[in-house]
């Protein structure tokens, strides 16, 4: 279209507008009024056709600027009212929508999005296909955020609805974007199947538009490693393209970007150039220079430069590239960064500003310039704080574990070099920052999580919304389960699936809704929901006591980091580690405390065992003895480490000729252990008070498996393990009932319905019982209670469910096997059930890292209870429980497998005080009591010598 066309529309609207609503209206016939009011309104819808047809020939011809200002003035139309075209005020939601993400202003997108959804329920119903394009689009902003869980859901909402309209179009979309979802989930050959699938649906509807469709063919032969094809995939994309359109289309700057960094993957160095440089011709031409095509494309330069170790032109891209990204952001000077207050969170950015930060880091190593070093640890720091940023967006737990583990290296480069600058430079805030580094690392999806809920308490929000909150929250984990369960059958239930998802569909969106209006009606909700601090080393140095040792570990594919605090000191020590060593190591002492089998190979065990917990030791605690002697130990541990409990460590070599468990020189034998996701998950919660009696109660459960349905044992581990009878716990809560007073639930009343009925108003609870873990899908990971004929509860307490209780207890034992155990996750640690109690207000939680053997559990755990009764802190009740067993058992019995497994998590303080000034205390409430009721009986025999007289 020539600029005089351009023009002359542009001059032609405002007159026409002006026409229409300010032409003379002269006569004083009703008759007329009211034939003019019928004309205007025809010649709004009229206004509204014209202005839409001139965005959509601006929009196809890639003119976006005059595109998105025709949708302007169309919107203002719209909000003038008494227009009648219903279809065409979606048409131009909808597409408004489509045009502002297409310009990069994936906000405003979602904003008219989010318009269209209102008005299309509204007029034309929930069922309607209209709402598929709505749901597609939707679905690609969050795919774009990384919010991949979110836009799965659109995604699978859009194609219930295309069952009942079965538009080749839509579906072609929907299994292309599905596509691109298992892609940016690294399920490479999923994704490819859902290409292929696309592609036969185009091709079977004659489709014009395959290039796209080849592009994202060729990515994914690109990541399984078949490289001849993905060139064939790349070539074919930029031919049919090329064919359709010419060579300044926009989406052929998409073929021509990928096929650079394909190049530049596989080293044909003279490609990348020339093909970076024709997608960056037509990313400026038809979207102008500030537009995320654009900056993805400059980025890639950086890229290319930065491999070729040309680090100042990659490092002049990378800023290019952030100038490109951000509207608000102009600075060429690479040793300047946004503000976080000029920055959209979003992984476009974090995609520049990562490599922009490595980059400064190898500077560094040509130019030994400490502010190259310090200007890289910089850019990590605003990197991290925008990892926080999307992380608190996201609602959907499997999202936020998604951004933990794609984003654990970054966290693990910011400690590499916090600590190199301050081997460097000696300046303590260096150590500082590492270990607050490596504390953001740490199980940051749970503690934004506890943020968010502490967040609601303090900031205005009443007891009721947060009622309703939990049982939408709770509502949506039971109909999640439903489509999970089913779809994990022989021959799932494709009708119950479709109807299940549509109902999670709108608990979500209405969930959604929700939290959106805390954040706007309670801002000081917003405020601390946002607050992504954690504990400065003054402040965890205060709330540790004077014998406390807490060691936090970080471990990278090349080192191992050490944070060694006392009341008064910090420790940062790196050491250089063969991970694969290390890893193996650690799953030698894991098998071999996990077996059960003590029949064979015994001598074998032994050997293997004892190597490697003192291998383990020499690495993790011998430079640390010193500090070590007489201290109560504080274990955060990271990755693989969560597995193994540290007192099974061997502190000295063992003699392999001779096998004794028993006299093994175990780090409990000097030490208490206990464990925390993060230091400051550990000091975020703390005991409630003691008070003054014994009265505190122990709600404890032991179920009875006899005639447990087979049908329930859904995973290949639930399977191999079975649900066996458990006569040991019944005999165990029954002894833990003779030390502390408290109600039990045995047998058939043991049941999940009477565990949710009661669970809120105990101080201690204990669930002596069978588990299913589920490895795959941690949140479906269950406790068994006793199977019954309940409509409402299935006896199966799964981690979702737990995450969305509200507990009061100080403490809950979770006496039943692998409580501690399940799928690690990068950035997060182990996935347990004991993380749900941790979540669900329990500050303290006794886990089980293997299955536990029945008789000894029973006997370890009615040790554990009597320490406890004598005022002994919980780590220390358990350790010499464990002791305790250690020096009775005999020969077989000494193993590790039978004593070691339980550990503590979270808050140790003592259940009771017996220190001297609280038996004074308890003394002297008993006198007074004494003392008051005397008086009182004598007033009363007062009274009737009065009476009587």
């Amino acid at each position: 279209m020539n600029f005089q066309k351009k023009i002359f529309i542009f001059l032609l609207l405002p007159l026409f507008l002006l026409l229409l609503f300010t032409g003379s209206i002269n006569s004083k016939s009703n008759s007329v009024i009211d034939k003019q009011k019928k004309a205007e309104i025809v010649n709004r819808d009229s206004l509204l056709q014209e202005q839409f047809n001139g965005a959509i020939v601006f929009l196809n011809e890639g003119e976006f600027e005059y595109s998105v200002q025709s949708f302007e003035n169309a919107i203002q139309t719209i909000e003038l009212g008494g227009l009648v075209d219903n279809n065409l005020i979606y048409r131009t939601y909808v597409n408004f929508g489509v045009l502002l993400n297409r310009v990069g202003d994936r906000k405003r997108a979602l904003e008219f999005y989010n318009k269209a959804e209102a008005f299309t329920l509204k007029i034309f119903g929930k069922s309607t296909p209209k709402l598929i394009p709505i749901y597609v689009n939707k679905g690609n902003i969050f795919n774009n955020y990384g919010d991949l869980i979110k836009a799965q859901t659109y995604y699978e909402m859009a194609l219930s609805l295309l069952e009942v309209d079965g538009d080749s179009k839509w579906l072609s979309q929907i299994y292309n974007n599905l596509g691109v979802n298992l892609y940016k989930k690294q399920k490479y050959s999923e994704a490819l199947k859902y290409y292929l699938k696309t592609l036969n649906v185009k091709e079977e509807s004659n489709s014009q538009n395959l290039s796209s469709t080849y592009n994202n063919i060729a990515s994914c032969y690109k990541k399984i490693k078949n490289y001849e094809a993905a060139d064939s995939y790349y070539q074919r994309s930029i031919k049919e393209i090329i064919k359709m359109h010419n060579t300044d289309y926009y989406l052929l700057g998409n073929c021509y970007l990928n096929y650079a960094v394909f190049q530049n993957e596989m080293k044909n160095n003279t490609n990348v150039l020339p093909y970076l440089n024709k997608a960056l011709v037509i990313y400026s031409s038809s979207f102008g220079y500030k537009h995320p095509d654009t900056a993805h494309c400059l980025k890639n330069f950086g890229d290319f430069y930065s491999k070729s170790n040309d680090h100042l032109n990659a490092l002049k891209y990378y800023q290019k590239a952030l100038i490109a990204e951000l509207d608000n952001f102009n600075n060429s000077t690479v040793y300047v960064n946004p503000f976080m207050e000029e920055i959209d969170p979003q992984l476009s950015i974090l995609e520049i500003l990562k490599p922009k930060a490595n980059t400064l880091k190898e500077l560094y190593s040509k130019t030994n310039s400490i502010s190259d070093l310090d200007f890289s640890l910089q850019t990590y720091d605003l990197c991290l704080d925008i990892i926080d940023k999307i992380r608190i967006a996201y609602q959907d737990e499997e999202s936020k574990f998604a951004l933990s583990k794609n984003e654990k290296e970054t966290y693990n480069q910011a400690i590499e070099i916090a600590a190199n600058l301050y081997k460097l430079t000696k300046d303590k805030k260096y150590k500082e920052k590492a270990f607050r580094y490596s504390e953001r690392s740490k199980s940051a999806s749970l503690l934004s999580s506890l943020n968010d809920v502490n967040a609601k308490d303090f900031g205005g929000i009443s007891a009721e919304l947060q009622e309703q909150e939990r049982n939408l929250k709770l509502s949506i984990s039971k109909y999640r389960e439903l489509v999970h369960e089913e779809r994990r059958m022989q021959v799932p239930n494709r009708d119950s699936i479709s109807s299940w998802q549509n109902v999670l569909f709108n608990l979500n969106e209405e969930f959604t809704s929700m939290v959106l209006r805390f954040e706007k009606d309670f801002p000081e909700y917003y405020s601390l929901k946002y607050d992504t601090k954690t504990i400065s080393i003054k402040d965890l140095q205060n709330k540790l006591g004077q014998n406390d040792l807490l060691i936090e570990y970080s471990i990278s594919d090349s080192a191992l980091f050490s944070f060694s605090i006392t009341k008064d000191s910090l420790d940062l020590k790196r050491q250089v580690i063969n991970k694969d060593s290390f890893d193996y190591h650690l799953e030698e002492v894991r098998s071999c405390l996990k077996t059960n089998d003590f029949t064979t190979n015994s001598t074998d065990y032994y050997r293997r065992y004892t190597k490697s917990a003192y291998h383990l030791y020499q690495n993790l605690l011998k430079d640390k003895e010193s500090l070590c002697i007489g201290k109560n130990l504080l274990i955060v541990p990271d990755d693989k480490m969560a597995y193994i409990p540290f007192g099974v460590l061997l502190k000295q070599e063992a003699d392999s000729t001779l096998m004794n468990y028993r006299n093994l020189e175990y780090l409990i034998k000097d030490n208490t252990i206990t464990y925390n996701n993060s230091a400051t998950l550990g000091f975020k919660k703390h005991s409630k008070s003691y008070g003054f009696s014994f009265s505190k109660s122990v709600l404890a459960f032991a179920p009875s498996y006899n005639d447990v349905n087979d049908s329930i044992l859904i995973s290949e581990r639930a399977y191999r393990d079975k649900l066996y009878p458990l006569p040991g716990v019944k005999e165990e809560v029954i002894n833990i009932s003779k030390v502390m007073p408290g109600d039990l639930f045995v047998d058939d009343l043991a049941t999940e319905a009477n565990f949710k009925a009661n669970s809120s108003t105990y101080d201690v609870l204990h669930l002596a019982m069978h588990t299913i873990i589920d490895d795959e899908n941690p949140m479906y990971s269950k406790l068994v209670f006793t199977q019954n004929s309940d409509s409402l509860q299935d006896g199966l307490l799964n981690t979702h469910e737990i995450y969305n209780m509200n507990f009061n207890a100080r403490m809950v034992v979770l006496s039943a096997c692998n409580t501690g155990d399940g799928k690690l996750l990068k950035g997060e640690g182990v996935m347990s059930l004991a993380r749900g109690f941790f979540y669900a207000g329990c500050p303290s939680v006794i886990m089980t890292l293997w299955t536990v053997e029945d008789k000894t559990g029973s006997n370890l755990m009615s040790n554990f209870y009597t320490f406890l009764s004598k005022g002994l802190k919980k780590d220390d009740a358990l350790r010499q429980a464990k002791l305790e067993y250690l020096q009775t058992a005999d020969a077989l019995k000494s193993h590790p497998y039978f004593w070691s497994g339980y550990v503590t998590l979270g808050d140790v303080e003592p259940l009771y005080d017996n220190s001297l000034f609280t038996k004074l205390m308890y003394i002297a409430s008993g006198l007074i009591g004494i003392i008051l009721l005397v008086l009182i009986a004598l007033k009363m025999k007062i009274r009737r010598t009065v009476s009587l007289s």
